[in-house]
């Protein structure tokens, strides 16, 4: 029998992941563009301004396009900051332009050229589309009010928000702060699989270890969760701000996607937490299977939903999901091997499993609070679909019970 092939080690930095921050950068978000993007950063600087006053159409058309090359942004490899940059507001200045409206009848289905063409170059040279979408919304759309200090509710800022409105801004904090609780939990992770792959008199130890600050960390991410409801109503995240978190999937609103002048008609799925990589990491490490298809089979629906979701994902990202799921020695096999020997280690992999399932049920709730009890008198959940474009109540319930079938079933004494 041919040996495994070698476990390959993991280093966090790698793939743009913070020992701290989780899948927030390392490096504190660009603000400011050169003095060439002037017009883009006055419409951003006046934002709320211009959509409350529905004057953001106008002005978007009188743009002048601009060039988006290494002229203008520097060298993408050295300046990747500065195009990130650029792509979250041209995002905000596309987005708001589409979805500034009277009423859920009013959309610009077609971008005019002026902006259109730059926010696709731009999409493109960093690996994202020209959509809003959980990076643009969250992940680089930051700063620190004091850099000296934590990156914590007290310090998080957002840089960018369409409303004006504190509501918006903690929308977007709270999901950071996941982000922040998430990142003792991925780095044990990482921990763990180089662990496996020593194959030492140590792993067995390592890896105990490793689910106990995972559990932890799943914990604080259910904490976090719950500070949303201080902070963002629910009527002001449904009434303000859930149009511009949108694709163009939507079969009511855009239901032959959006024209993107100069460039082409896309159909792309908007902004959903769904495009965050943290719980993937976990469910990898757990291996929860969310349909995925055995061979030659068909892929059910909450698979192509998260696999939709995943080319939303900064591309470095996409690759550490790929690169934990290729190694040779999962964690899940491992602690079931031990379990008639260890059970402890299957009961404590339970318990991750229990608290990844909660978040997810406290998830549920926030959608029914926010959005389902917001939408006058509503007859069926299943008919509501979420910003990134799928029956919301249908998917988030199977997620929650693919979850709890992947408990190990420990043997009784």
């Amino acid at each position: 029998m041919d040996a495994p092939p070698p476990q390959k080690r993991l280093k966090l930095s790698d793939f743009d992941i913070s020992e701290t921050r989780g899948f927030m950068p390392e490096e504190i978000p660009c603000k400011k563009l050169p003095d060439y993007f002037r017009s883009w950063e006055d419409i951003i600087s006046d934002l709320p301004q211009l959509i409350e006053r529905k004057e953001i159409r106008d002005r978007v058309e009188k743009l002048d396009q601009l060039e988006i090359s290494e002229a203008t942004l520097g060298k993408l490899e050295t300046n990747r900051s500065q195009w990130l940059w650029a792509y979250v507001v041209a995002t905000f200045i596309g987005q708001a332009y589409i979805w500034t409206n009277k009423d859920d009848t009013d959309v610009k289905t077609t971008v005019p050229k002026c902006i259109a063409v730059p926010w696709n170059e731009v999409a493109e040279k960093v690996e994202l589309p020209p959509v809003q979408t959980y990076a643009t919304a969250c992940l680089y759309n930051w700063y620190l009010a004091d850099p000296t200090k934590p990156t914590d509710e007290e310090n998080l800022k957002s840089l960018i928000i369409y409303t004006g409105l504190l509501d918006e801004e903690w929308f977007y904090i709270i999901s950071l702060l996941v982000e922040v609780a998430a990142a003792p939990g991925i780095r044990a992770v990482v921990e763990a699989y180089n662990a496996l792959a020593s194959n030492s008199d140590a792993t067995e130890d390592t890896l105990f270890q490793c689910m106990k600050k995972i559990l932890e960390s799943a914990k604080n991410m259910s904490a976090a969760l719950d500070k949303m409801y201080s902070k963002c109503k629910p009527e002001k995240f449904f009434g303000d701000l859930r149009r511009f978190q949108r694709g163009s999937t939507d079969k009511g609103l855009t239901p032959n996607g959006i024209t993107y002048e100069g460039v082409g008609v896309k159909k792309l799925s908007g902004a959903s937490a769904g495009q965050s990589s943290t719980l993937p990491v976990f469910d990898i490490f757990l291996g929860i299977k969310h349909d995925e298809p055995e061979q030659g089979e068909k892929p059910g629906p909450v698979f192509e939903y998260l696999d939709d979701m995943r080319q939303h994902m900064p591309m470095k990202h996409q690759h550490f999901l790929e690169a934990l799921k290729e190694q040779p020695k999962q964690p899940r096999e491992y602690v079931k091997e031990k379990m008639k020997t260890k059970p402890e280690m299957a009961e404590l992999f339970n318990s991750i499993v229990s608290e990844i399932s909660k978040f997810r049920g406290k998830h549920i709730a926030l959608v029914h609070k926010y959005i389902f009890d917001q939408i006058p008198n509503l007859t069926s959940y299943e008919k509501v679909t979420g910003t990134g474009g799928t029956p919301i109540q249908t998917f988030l319930v199977d997620v929650k019970k693919n979850t709890n079938k992947a408990k190990l079933p420990i043997p009784q004494n």
